[in-house]
């Protein structure tokens, strides 16, 4: 997978220090396996959607926090009862990263920014970490979807509201990156993998589980180990 950063406030600069450097090193491990997850004829309704950002979701999930041990859906906020959540979160050394996955619409990136800044004024969170899809690559997952262009665009708009370093993310693939086909994986139709069930979310996990031990793709199905999970959805 291609990726590119934007570095708001240092953020790269402070990641780079041999301290941190390992942070990077296990997102840039992270970015150079992740494939394409594609489901061509997703949509009905918009021929060009064809990537499928639920299961991609998912293999950062497993390799962030299951592979590389990062905090699953921790509090951006010390009120308890709030349900703020961040998606991920890791100390390394005395500098603590708040993680942020974004695939869905651009309202939910400024939701993203909010809590690195709620995290980051209550001593939770040092630097933020934002991975989102440059656009031609978005535009394949869903419309009005966050997207690195628009991101770099705006976010230094913020500089004197938004004072956590936050370091961006931008992916997209290349002719190295792997391309999968998930109508070649043993499920009855796509609503199995994408639907917001808790069967759709075991079958995603099931799917990457498979992928990351070699499974081929033909035996991965509803019957197929899951593999670890965070406590959390067990």
């Amino acid at each position: 997978m291609h990726f590119e950063y934007y570095s708001y406030r240092f953020a790269k600069e402070i990641l780079q220090h041999e301290k941190y450097n390992v942070a990077l090193e296990e997102l840039e491990s992270i970015l150079q396996s992740l494939p394409v997850f594609l489901y061509p004829g997703k949509s009905r309704h918009e021929a060009g959607l064809d990537v499928v950002q639920q299961v991609t979701n998912t293999f950062f999930d497993r390799r962030l926090v299951i592979d590389f041990g990062w905090e699953y859906h921790p509090l951006a906020t010390k009120i308890e009862d709030s349900r703020l959540t961040a998606d991920f979160r890791k100390t390394f050394s005395d500098l603590t990263i708040q993680a942020e996955v974004q695939f869905g619409n651009m309202a939910r990136w400024y939701s993203d920014i909010f809590k690195f800044q709620t995290a980051y004024s209550q001593g939770l969170a040092d630097i933020g970490l934002s991975i989102v899809p440059h656009g031609e690559f978005g535009r394949r997952m869903d419309q009005n979807v966050a997207n690195y262009e628009r991101v770099i665009r705006e976010l230094p708009s913020a500089e004197l509201s938004i004072t956590l370093p936050i370091l961006v993310v931008g992916i997209s693939p290349d002719s190295e990156t792997e391309i999968i086909d998930l109508r070649a994986c043993d499920f009855q139709d796509r609503r199995q993998i994408t639907a917001n069930t808790n069967i759709a979310r075991d079958n995603r996990w099931r799917i990457v589980h498979g992928i990351l031990s070699g499974v081929q793709l033909g035996h991965i199905g509803a019957d197929s180990d899951t593999g670890p999970m965070p406590e959390s959805l067990g």
